[in-house]
């Protein structure tokens, strides 16, 4: 049990800090400032209708995030404070952001798993053991499926984070932070078109990719039908020979 809760710790710790992870936290927010809802608004857009083109990025800052969490955990744990605390926690962000950024498929999994625990912890709560264990099961699975799927896992988790984080600061900006069904509403419509414009950009991208294969194909066939045509005519000047 102390494992479980030493992770549930490290989960609030990454979801409370700034960045990408701290969206869901972001709606428990009674209010928070303009600029934060705006800043809120602006960073959920890019993650929900640029979220792969920028999933590189949003990589790096989650590790940076988990590498902070972890550096602090472990100082806590070994009871480190002042200036050396603070050289660790630097230096793990760095080494896991810069680490991340080149293994974005680790990124899209870290980020998958954040964010299905940290939606769990939100709206069900983490006080019952069972809880925990159905939230870090979930997001084993959506994680690993993520990670597996990095392109599409990458758009849906992008464009739901996005839609949370946008969501979130339009209806803070709207003065309507106490109503949960609007604040799932506008997410949920954010998230949607979010996913829509994302997969079709993906598929447009896909198709660019695929052209010059489809032109080496045609090439070939091209000249593979000319040697056919090439044959038959000689085949047919033979038989004129033999008559």
């Amino acid at each position: 049990m102390d494992n479980l809760q030493n992770l549930t710790e490290l989960v609030r710790e990454i979801g409370s800090s700034d960045g990408p992870t701290a969206v869901f936290a972001a709606g428990k927010l009674g209010k928070i400032g303009m600029g934060a809802a705006i800043a809120s608004v602006v960073i959920g857009l890019l993650f929900c209708f640029l979220g792969l083109k920028l999933i590189k990025v949003i990589s790096a800052l989650i590790g940076l995030g988990v590498g902070a969490a972890v550096g602090g955990i472990v100082s806590s744990a070994a009871d480190i404070t002042g200036f050396t605390r603070i050289i660790i926690v630097f230096a793990a962000a760095v080494f896991l952001g810069a680490l991340i950024y080149f293994l974005h498929r680790v990124g899209i999994f870290l980020m998958t798993f954040i964010a299905t625990v940290s939606a769990v912890f939100t709206f069900v709560g983490a006080s019952e053991k069972v809880y925990v264990m159905a939230a870090l099961g979930a997001a084993l699975i959506l994680g690993i499926a993520a990670m597996i799927f990095a392109e599409p896992g990458a758009i849906i988790i992008t464009s739901v984070l996005g839609g949370v984080s946008a969501g979130t600061g339009i209806v803070s900006l709207a003065g309507l932070t106490g109503n949960k069904f609007i604040l799932l509403g506008v997410a949920g419509v954010m998230a949607v078109l979010g996913m829509a414009v994302q997969f079709i950009l993906y598929s447009r991208k896909s198709g660019e990719e695929e052209k010059p294969i489809r032109r080496r194909i045609r090439k070939k066939n091209s000249m593979e039908s000319e040697v056919e045509k090439a044959r038959m005519l000689l085949d047919d000047d033979e038989e004129e020979d033999e008559y």
